[in-house]
């Protein structure tokens, strides 16, 4: 059976000049996942730290040969380590426009991360999803992913911007040379 390829959608990586196109997916993603942000907020920060903090690849949605490019998926990722695994990165959002969706732009953002990161020498992909979004789930378990709760007992946490202040301003017993 031959493999279609779809021209009317291609990926890219992102360019200082995505930002409005990012900032504008990152907060149809949020609204999605009932965690409203403000665009404007983030804005800044995102241009501040494209490729320099996070990378971003671009979904692109041509109607015909001569139209114009419309960005309606994006996916981003950072690098980190652990001493058993090695090099890693995190996705920290992937999302297509729910009109875009079934027509292989999620699985091609996802490809794009693993041919980059593999380039760079990671050897794992983590990221985390809401428990509630099943659409999400069957879409990662059609490409094998393990989930880590499941498998390893790893229960993600965090710190907020608040907590961290308040953690990072504390006394300690330890002298800090840093």
């Amino acid at each position: 059976m031959a493999t279609s390829v779809n021209y009317l959608y291609s990926i890219r990586l992102a360019e200082p000049s995505d930002i409005d196109d990012i900032a504008r997916l990152a907060e149809a993603l949020a609204a999605y996942e009932k965690r409203p942000i403000g665009k404007q907020q983030h804005v800044a920060a995102l241009a501040e730290d494209l490729s320099s903090w996070y990378q971003c690849l671009l979904l692109e949605y041509k109607a015909s040969a001569d139209a114009t490019p419309e960005v309606v998926g994006f996916a981003l990722w950072t690098y980190s380590y652990f001493t058993d695994v090695g090099r890693y990165a995190t996705m920290s959002e992937i999302f297509v426009d729910s009109q875009h969706r079934g027509r292989g732009g999620g699985r091609g953002l996802m490809q794009g991360i693993a041919k980059i990161i593999r380039e760079k020498g990671c050897n794992e992909l983590m990221w985390m999803m809401y428990d509630w979004n099943e659409e999400a789930n069957t879409f990662y378990i059609k490409m094998n992913a393990d989930n880590l709760y499941e498998t390893s007992g790893l229960v993600p946490m965090h710190l907020k911007k608040l907590d961290l202040i308040h953690l990072a301003g504390r006394t300690s017993r330890i002298e800090h040379n840093l």
